[in-house]
């Protein structure tokens, strides 16, 4: 029959077919497998795909020790993890009405939380397991349905690299980088997507012993293969290892200058970049944290298509047992609104939950944070509202794991990987 209908007709209806069914469809004739295995299909799919977006989480599991990824829709902006998400099913016409919301809460907390209810959301199975009993992937990166992880060892030489598509079920593990030094020196990374080249790239900053200029390894998807590149004499160095987003077509991190001349900044690199030297851009943080001490407990992001900056504003130095801490004089938002001009940081609002605060996860469309707090008691994943009027604007979700494990993007379903040689 489909020999009798239009191309145009079959990718309309093949790009709302679920991406883990696309592969099967080659095999229903020759015509359908030449039309999905041609590339513009592939972009095709996934510009249909964006309009129907979910929400990738990553949490460990402390009990069993389990690395769990999840996917849930984002259609409303109480997504994901609504904060009366246990009452969906509540009777409020009940006359018990009270005594069955506190005996609820206690059923949702008994059952693990929203996980307890499995229709709320898609579990994926991760094909790579890390080498250590309670480690995680470190996940550098998720763009278009494609993740990017990487699992440490001992000895930088034997880290693996990993890029995994859960909608289609396909990942492969990357050739590793060359060993640039005989200890292991201080790398930072960065993934992203190059729309000109149509190409995926993973970025590795390397910092040998002195040495303030990194060597950039760079692996690209469409190659196979990694290049090296040495940066421009300077001197800036990155914060975070794995606090990369991508803005403009480049990839920023949070830096600063060395202590003598301190100085805080974002530097980029632009996913383009191609030759044998590499040029780093200078994108200034807001005036008031740009003299601060380094800003270690702050995290770079994006909020509605623009860069974001989050966490704690270090204020001054103390000892503790001879080891340098910082006071924190807020926790805050910033976004900037205008991109690349110092003038446009603005402060959305500061995070008022008290000292033991960590960090942000994620940002809903509504407005209200996730975050993660540290006390005595590992509380795992709470809801913030940065404007309630309630006497106490965090919510317990009752979702466990190790909160530093917990992970929040945005994820849409694609077919990348879908032709090359890979893992399934």
């Amino acid at each position: 029959m489909s020999d009798y209908l239009p191309a145009e007709l079959i990718v309309e209806i093949l790009i709302r077919v679920p991406a883990k069914i696309v592969p099967r469809c080659k095999c229903v004739c020759k015509r359908w497998n030449s039309l999905i295995s041609n590339p513009h299909f592939a972009t095709t799919y996934l510009s249909h795909s964006k309009q129907h977006p979910y929400h990738l989480f990553r949490r460990l599991d402390q009990e069993t020790g389990e690395e769990l990824f999840t996917l849930h829709p984002s259609d409303n902006p109480d997504n994901p993890f609504p904060r009366n998400y246990h009452l969906k099913n509540l009777n409020r016409s009940d006359p018990a009405l009270h005594i069955n919301l506190l005996r609820l809460a206690q059923e949702v907390k008994d059952k693990g939380g929203f996980f307890g209810c499995t229709s709320d959301y898609i579990k994926l199975h991760c094909p790579y397991k890390t080498r250590y009993y309670q480690y995680f992937h470190e996940i550098v990166g998720s763009v278009n349905g494609l993740i990017c992880m990487v699992d440490f060892s001992s000895s930088s030489i034997d880290d693996n690299y990993y890029l995994w598509n859960p909608s289609i079920n396909r990942s492969m593990q990357l050739p590793r980088p060359k060993y640039h030094d005989q200890s292991r020196s201080n790398s930072f990374f960065g993934f992203g997507y190059h729309a000109p080249t149509d190409d995926y790239k993973l970025v590795r900053l390397v910092y040998l012993k002195n040495c303030n200029s990194p060597v950039v390894d760079v692996y690209t998807l469409n190659t196979g293969g990694w290049c090296s590149a040495k940066a421009q004499p300077s001197a800036q160095y990155i914060i975070d290892s794995f606090g990369s987003v991508v803005v403009n077509g480049a990839l920023h991190w949070l830096a600063h200058t060395p202590e003598d001349a301190h100085h805080n900044l974002i530097v980029s690199f632009d996913l383009g970049n191609e030759g044998n030297e590499v040029v780093f851009h200078e994108v200034p943080v807001p005036k008031i944290l740009e003299g601060a001490p380094p800003l270690s407990m702050m995290n770079i992001a994006v909020l509605n298509g623009l860069l974001t900056l989050h966490g704690g504003q270090p204020e001054q130095s103390v000892d503790r047992g001879g080891r340098e801490d910082w006071l924190v004089k807020e926790h805050a938002v910033w976004v900037m609104k205008e991109y690349n001009v110092v003038k446009s940081w603005t402060k959305l609002y500061v995070i008022d939950v008290g000292e033991n605060f960590v960090r942000v996860v994620g940002f809903k469309k509504n407005g209200e944070l996730l975050i993660t707090m540290e006390d005595d008691k590992d509380k795992g994943l709470l809801l913030y509202a940065p404007n309630s009027r309630r006497g106490r604007p965090c919510t317990d979700l009752y979702i466990s794991g190790l909160s530093r494990s917990f992970y929040l993007d945005n994820y849409v379903e694609s077919l990348v990987l879908l032709r090359k040689n890979t893992e399934k």
